[in-house]
C-alpha cells in the first residue's frame, strides 16, 4: 500500500516536473538539461511534504534531519536523472521522450531511498 501511495504522489510531482520542464523548454527559457534541473527541484519540494504526509503518513512538523536527507537525495537524483537524460538525447531525439525514459529508470531507486534513508521504515 505504501508503494501505491508513493506512485500517486509521484504522479502529481511528475505532472509538476514535466509541466515545469515543458514551460522552460518550449518557452525558450532553458535547454533540456537546465530545464530538467529546475523542474526536478520544483517537484522535489512538493514531493517532500506530500510523501511525508500522505505516502508515509507521518504526523507533526517535518524534522530537520528528514529535510536534509531528502535534499541530499534530491541532490543525487537531479544529476543522475540529468546524466541519463543527456545520454538518452543521443539515442532518443525528442527531449520529452528522453526525459520520460530517464525518469522511469529513477523511480524505483528513489522509492527505496526515500522510504529507508529519508523517512526510516515509515510503514510501522
Amino acid at each position: 500500500m505504501t508503494f501505491a501511495r508513493y506512485v500517486a504522489v509521484q504522479l502529481a510531482a511528475y505532472a509538476l516536473d514535466m509541466g515545469t520542464f515543458l514551460v522552460l523548454l518550449h518557452g525558450g527559457v532553458a535547454g533540456p538539461i537546465p530545464a530538467n534541473v529546475a523542474a526536478k527541484i520544483a517537484a522535489g519540494g512538493f514531493a517532500f511534504f506530500a510523501h511525508r504526509a500522505f505516502t508515509f503518513r507521518l504526523g507533526g512538523a517535518a524534522r530537520a534531519g528528514e529535510a536534509v536527507r531528502y535534499a541530499i537525495l534530491l541532490a543525487l537524483n537531479v544529476p543522475l536523472a540529468s546524466a541519463l537524460l543527456a545520454a538518452l538525447l543521443h539515442v532518443v531525439p525528442h527531449p520529452v521522450a528522453a526525459k520520460f525514459l530517464a525518469d522511469v529508470v529513477c523511480v524505483g531507486l528513489t522509492f527505496l531511498l526515500t522510504r529507508h534513508a529519508v523517512f526510516g521504515r515509515a510503514d510501522r
